[in-house]
């Protein structure tokens, strides 16, 4: 595979920042921010704020590979993340982000999440 050109993107998310906007806001923060089945999938966790700092990070991270920041090219939930049985996670485009990406000549993706008790991280990388 020839590889003209890759994007990079990263973030890092405190977890207690996203607890807090999670005990302070609730739903109102949860949906404003995440999609259904990303709600689903991290409340079922053992530690949910751990698992939506994770995504949260991987959303920030996307949009920074991207060029864009998070706005009008692309939202919160335009993005999400889904996890491969294996356990590989993955991005998840609305059409809104599909459109974008394949406006710009994206043919790949790839997303690496990691956390601790305190941060979550992602790192983002889009390949044309």
């Amino acid at each position: 595979m020839t590889v003209k050109n890759i994007s990079l993107g990263t973030d890092i998310v405190e977890v207690k920042r996203i607890d807090r906007l999670i005990q302070k806001y609730g739903d109102i923060f949860l949906f404003r921010i995440f999609n259904v089945p990303e709600i689903a999938y991290c409340q079922q966790t053992a530690k949910p704020a751990n698992s939506f700092a994770a995504r949260f990070a991987t959303k920030e991270a996307f949009s920074k590979a991207l060029g864009t920041g998070i706005g009008k090219n692309v939202g919160w939930k335009d993005i999400s993340v889904g996890k491969k049985s294996s356990g590989e996670p993955y991005i998840v485009l609305s059409e809104k982000g599909e459109s974008k990406i394949k406006a710009l000549g994206i043919s790949a993706m790839k997303v690496s999440i990691s956390h601790t008790k305190t941060l979550a991280q992602a790192v983002v990388m889009l390949i044309k």
